[in-house]
């Protein structure tokens, strides 16, 4: 991180957000989390949930990088605030209440009557262990969001290596917590719903020093992440056999709403055909559709809520019809440049061709939201009305692909036909961004531009990233925090640099001769790190700043925003799950109020 900076930074190989993108465009704009039944019937107890599920790599809060592991985290683990049904607004989990001092930089948890797994009642003293272990374990790939987004207060040593054991968090009583931090900051209990801060007993792995390194973990250490986890959730661990299945089972003493089924079945499968097929076989409750075995027409839109959740039914699909729940995603997919390999008319010259609406209505078959910003509608500055009205001035032709216009860019560039120029699309394997790499080549050719398409796995693209290769590449963002800050971090200039482990995005921008757009980017992201209190006045400060940094992109077009993702939930009409899940997505919803009927 910079010395300024009071936003997280992190590697982007460790980034939920660009690893989720990746993995939702890459099989479909689906889910394996849920619908909504909209029923009124009484839940029944009993019966196994089954759910598919990608690769799952560790069980361990602090650890887990990736969406897999990360939706069953959520059924072991609660930390003391989260997204209800992975909706925006954080509500208290095991906190019981929250209260902060007048300058809101100490934060007060009580905590409710709860017990872990093991049966040990949880305790302020846990909660000091658990935050300990985000700052300082050798496994955190977090340590940033204590440390530097909510800026917990703490002793780093010469190196600036945070030194163990002086991290802010004090244990009052055995049911109270105090959270000290250097400065007030607006998203404090937004970055705390991150599973990563989720309560284990203290001592579980032992102190920091005993539990190994990633490359060479302890006994103990590796015995709590794969086969012995120990929460406080609603539900606790059964097994885990690698590439094949997870499963978690009622727990009976959770300090909430204990679960109706009596357990979680997680199917490991990758190929989202298969997955499909074993679905529609009967070993998945809930599941997607992917887009090639999807039928727009066979979805009926029964009823919209006031956060644009569509509930409805679809089918019927191989004689049957099932619930459906459409809702909006915080996130956002796009195509982006490296600045140091690709000039200003040819960037945008893409941006004129490239047709937001043309792409999702075709390409995606209408699966999402067409996205002229990086920031998500659903968080926007003002909402999706504002967005939708500011998303009139984006200045390169929306709702058509302009040849013409970035046949005149690339001219007054001095391009032509004997002088073309040469540009390499990579992206991950993905059939959307295939089919929109050819779209773009053919587009092309008539604005002097001859576009070679490179498609790579996920890891490789990243590699090439970092490496400063990337001429025009694909990528996404899943929001840490359903902030606009969360996103605007991509586009602070020092946060693109390839090369520097701490980078967001691999665009270089403004790193040799910093353009007026660059610039314009940097002092507004300045300007909001310096108003990140918790007031009116600073969110006003905020979100005009968050503006002008759309407005930077536009002007260099580093960022070509494709798509605002849409979750789809499908499931069999004999599952009913009451509660509706919101934009955080699926992975951040929890399982105990789904029931079977019997």
């Amino acid at each position: 991180m910079t010395d300024n900076t009071g936003l997280s930074r992190r590697g982007f190989l460790k980034a939920t957000g660009g690893a989720a993108a990746a993995v939702s465009v890459a099989g479909c704009i689906g889910s394996d989390d849920g619908g909504d039944s909209g029923d009124s019937q009484t839940p029944q107890k009993g019966g196994t949930l089954q759910l598919i599920n990608s690769t799952m790599s560790t069980f361990d809060p602090v650890a887990a990088d990736d969406t897999a592991s990360g939706r069953v985290i959520q059924q072991l683990h609660d930390p003391l605030v989260n997204y209800p049904h992975g909706e925006v607004e954080v509500q208290n989990l095991l906190a019981n209440s929250v209260e902060t001092n007048e300058d809101k930089t100490v934060y007060t948890f009580t905590l409710k009557e709860a017990t872990f797994h093991n049966g040990d009642p949880v305790t302020a003293s846990d909660v000091v262990y658990s935050f300990e272990r985000v700052a300082g374990s050798p496994h955190s790939v977090r340590s940033d969001f204590i440390l530097s987004s909510i800026g917990v207060t703490h002793d780093t040593d010469s190196d600036g290596n945070y030194q163990s054991g002086s991290l802010g968090v004090t244990a009052v009583d055995e049911k109270t917590v105090e959270m000290e931090i250097e400065q007030p900051f607006h998203a404090v209990l937004e970055v705390l719903a991150y599973s990563a801060f989720a309560i284990v007993p203290e001592g579980i792995v032992g102190s920091l020093s005993d539990e190994g390194s990633p490359d060479s973990p302890s006994s103990q250490y590796d015995e709590f992440a794969t086969s012995q986890p120990v929460g406080a959730g609603p539900f606790q661990f059964d097994h885990w056999e690698l590439q094949t299945e997870a499963a978690v089972n009622r727990f009976d003493d959770y300090h909430g709403e204990v679960a109706k089924v009596d357990d979680v079945l997680w199917h490991v499968i990758e190929d989202d055909s298969a997955a499909f097929n074993k679905a529609m076989g009967g070993e998945a409750d809930i599941f997607a559709i992917p887009t090639a075995k999807y039928e727009k027409n066979s979805v009926s839109e029964e009823e919209t809520d006031d956060k644009n959740r569509v509930t409805g039914t679809y089918g019927p699909v191989r004689g049957k019809t099932l619930d459906y729940l459409k809702f909006p995603e915080v996130g956002t997919y796009y195509i982006a440049f490296n600045e140091q390999n690709v000039i200003k008319p040819v960037r945008q010259a893409v941006a004129y061709v490239f047709n937001q609406e043309n792409f999702v209505d075709n390409t995606m078959k209408g699966r999402a939201d067409p996205a002229y910003h990086l920031t998500p509608e659903i968080i926007y500055p003002g909402g999706t009305e504002a967005a939708e009205q500011h998303a009139e001035q984006y200045p390169y032709s929306p709702g058509e692909s302009d040849i013409e216009s970035a046949k005149q860019v690339m001219q007054d560039a001095g391009y032509g036909e004997n002088n073309r120029y040469q540009l390499e699309f990579t992206h991950y394997e993905s059939n959307v961004y295939a089919k929109l790499a050819q779209q773009l080549q053919q587009q092309l050719q008539g604005a002097f531009i001859d576009l070679s398409i490179n498609q790579s796995n996920f890891q490789t693209l990243l590699q090439r990233g970092e490496n400063g290769r990337n001429e025009l590449y694909s990528l996404g963002w899943i929001a840490d925090w359903p902030r606009p800050d969360n996103f605007m971090k991509l586009l602070y200039p020092p946060n693109t640099v390839t090369g520097d482990p701490a980078s967001y995005t691999y665009l270089d921008w403004g790193q040799t001769d910093e353009s007026s757009a660059a610039g314009a980017a940097r002092t507004a992201f300045e300007t909001i790190e310096n108003n990140l209190t918790p007031t009116q006045e600073s969110q006003d400060t905020r979100n005009a700043e968050y503006v002008k940094m759309e407005e930077a992109n536009w002007e260099d077009a580093m960022i070509i925003p494709t798509h605002h993702n849409v979750e789809e939930q499908f499931s069999f009409q004999d599952v009913h799950i009451p509660d509706k899940f919101g934009g955080m997505g699926r992975s951040r919803s929890k399982h105990n109020t789904i029931w079977k009927e019997q």
